[in-house]
């Protein structure tokens, strides 16, 4: 029998979940458009159902495995007009906060996968990427570099006279 509907592409599994990704069927940079730094959320934590346990509402209680998917990210689209969050992946929090992104500022994602998941009648998409860091808008600024170098040329030649 045929299959009937759209293939929305191969599942990946990232830590404890697999994801429909739908990164393949997109155009990314025409999708979200320019990105800006709004503020690390923090980390995204791995939960795990205690069978022993249920909520008032019959739900299993979720217990905290003490790992993490990555660390979540704000991230403003100039085309979705609205905030997003990004799991970015491969970099500790501390690797992100030593980047000095400021909020507003111009960044690049590494590697992004989009994924689609239907519950409840709900679509869900989550963002996942690699790495996160500036934007090179030009050339980088020169902090004071080249007179510090001018004083060092002008201490050694004193040295040599």
């Amino acid at each position: 029998m045929a299959k009937i509907g759209l293939n929305y592409g191969e599942k990946l599994q990232i830590a404890d979940k697999t994801y429909r990704v739908i990164t393949d069927g997109l155009n990314v940079p025409e999708v979200l458009g320019k990105l800006s730094f709004r503020g690390i959320e923090g980390p995204d934590i791995i939960y795990e159902e205690d069978r022993t346990q249920r909520n008032p509402d019959g739900s299993f209680v979720q217990i905290n495995t003490g790992e993490i998917r990555g660390i979540v990210v704000a991230i403003h689209s100039s085309v979705q007009h609205e905030t997003l969050f990004f799991t970015i992946a491969d970099m500790a929090q501390s690797e992100i906060e030593d980047l000095g992104i400021k909020y507003r500022e111009k960044v690049e994602l590494e590697d992004i996968v989009i994924t689609h998941t239907h519950v409840n009648r709900n679509d869900i998409y989550k963002l996942f990427a690699s790495k996160i860091k500036k934007k090179n808008g030009g050339a980088p600024l020169k902090e004071n570099k080249p007179l510090d170098n001018k004083k060092d040329n002008r201490e050694i030649g004193r040295a040599h006279v």
